[in-house]
Parts: C-alpha cells; structure tokens; sequence
C-alpha cells in the first residue's frame, strides 16, 4: 500500500517549463500534492441514527489496513434520525467518501477520511425503483449543458483540474446565479502557474454554465420552490487522459482559497465538501443524511 501510494504521489504531471528562476518553486510545491482515492457504497441508518450497515462497491486501493480505518470510522457515525411522513424509519442512501494520502517528512504515509456524500434523498431500503430508465422527476435534472471550451493558455502548459460550480436555478431552468466554489489541479507548476489554471478553469466553467438550462421537479416536496442550488463538477481533462478506474489512487493539488459565495453560504456549510462528489452530476446541496459527528470534528 505504501508503495502504491508513493507511485500516484510521484506520478503528477509537470505543467510546461517556465523560466529558470521558477523551476525550484514548482519543484517546492510537491510539498502540496495529496494522492486521492474515492471509495463508493450505501449505506443503512437505523431508527436511532446509528449506522446499521454499510457496503463498499469496490474495496480495489484500499488493503486490510485502510479497510479496518473505514470500518471503525464509519460504524462510529451518527446521523440525524430520517423521518417519512412524520415517522422515524430506517433509511438507505448512496455514500461515497475521499480518502486522502500525504507524504510526511519521514518518508511515511498519513490517510485521513477528507469528505462524505450521502446522495440527494434516502429511500426505504425496501424501496425499488419502478422503472430502470424511468426519470427520478423530484430532483433537478440536466436538460442542456454544452461542456465549457478547454482554455487556451491551459491547454498550452498542459494543465488539468477539475471546478466545482454552484449553481442558483430558477423556476423557469435557467441559471440565475453561478459562483466558484473551488478548482483542483491535477497538474504541478509554480505558485503563478497554478493560480493562473485556477482563473482559467473557473472563467471558462462560469461562463458555460451561463448558458445551461435544467429541468425543475416536478414531483416531490420541491416541486414548489421557487429556486434549487446545486453543485456541479466540471473537469477539465486533456485529450488521451483517462479516468480513474475504480479503486485507483490519483494525485491532485487542492485548491488553497476558501471562497465566500453570500448568496448561497449557508447552505455551504451545511453540505459538507465537495471532494467527496461520486463523479459528474448534478448535487442538492441538502444531503439525505445528516452526519453528526463528521470526519474532523
């Protein structure tokens, strides 16, 4: 496990060369890559708030020592009873949790459980969907989302990330607010590189997203609400680069800046961060579950 994850640590792209003076700062900055590994399931929460079971879909990545860490911290959890029609049940909901890993001064490795999602809503876990390619009509869904333009001036040094956007959709599907949340990069340059990336990636997702238009509930409690706030993952990917397949480790520089959205701060620090989203989609900032006793705390 150590060596696996020294490999993803190391294996982070350089951005293109620069001028000889800023060479040894982007060789300083290793300091700031963290190597990432998502780890996706369900899990159950029984009456009382106390997880009753969980499954992981993939234990791929993760070896006996880290499967024991996610059991005692998961099973440890405590969650806000889920109520259906005024009546506490036991309730089911996708999970999907980031593990990162950092290369400590010694030469060891330290894992720390970064982030919980736990799916829009929760369902019974008796509950079957009626149809498999039925549409679920209680959230917001994607109608058009034309993928933003790759910058040039990124696409030049090679540069990779990933912007999480939130959104403000009003009644009509249209974006009424976007904001920034934060840009993570898969690629190492200096300090000016990076937060040049940053800009880049941001303008160009914000400007996208100008343009998209969503589908609004139509059934379910939020169906009359006059607006929905939502994440979404924009990843900027070059050409030939793949994903991550399932139980791989991937290195990335978290984005230092922590941005204050007004419109919308609040409901930020209620939905937990962002890192730990399953992939492309479209996220409710409310989750199904409320974890009372998060990772940190």
């Amino acid at each position: 496990m150590k060596r696996y994850v020294l490999g993803a640590l190391l294996g982070l792209a350089l951005l293109g060369a620069g001028n000889p003076a800023d060479a040894g700062t982007a060789r300083g900055n290793r300091k700031l890559v963290e190597s990432s590994l998502l780890v996706k399931g369900t899990i159950v929460i029984a009456p009382d708030g106390a997880v009753q079971s969980y499954t992981l879909e993939s234990k791929e990545g993760l070896g006996e020592g880290l499967e024991k860490f996610l059991d005692n911290a998961i099973t440890h959890w405590r969650f806000k009873p889920v109520e259906v029609d005024g009546k506490v049940v036991t309730a089911k909901a996708p999970m999907s949790l980031r593990l990162i890993a950092n290369q400590e001064e010694d030469g060891g490795i330290s894992v720390r459980l970064a982030g919980t999602w736990f799916g829009s809503k929760a369902s019974p876990p008796s509950d079957k969907q009626s149809g498999k390619d039925a549409p679920d009509t209680s959230i917001v869904r994607r109608n058009r989302l034309k993928p933003p333009m790759y910058p040039s001036g990124a696409l030049q040094l090679g540069g990779q990330g990933i912007a999480y956007l939130v959104i403000g959709i009003n009644r009509n599907g249209h974006v009424q607010e976007v904001d920034v949340e934060k840009v993570n990069l898969r690629s190492l340059g200096t300090d000016q590189q990076m937060d040049e990336l940053r800009k880049q990636f941001g303008r160009a997702a914000v400007l996208a997203a100008k343009q998209w238009t969503f589908i609004p509930p139509s059934t379910g409690k939020e169906a009359n609400e006059n607006f929905w706030r939502v994440r979404v993952p924009v990843d900027f990917r070059l050409s030939g680069a793949t994903q991550p397949k399932p139980g791989q480790w991937e290195s990335y520089i978290p984005d230092p800046t922590i941005r204050v959205i007004p419109w919308v701060r609040n409901e930020l620090m209620a939905a937990g961060s962002p890192d730990a989203l399953p992939g492309d989609g479209i996220y409710p900032l409310q989750q199904s579950l409320q974890l009372l006793n998060p990772p940190g705390t």
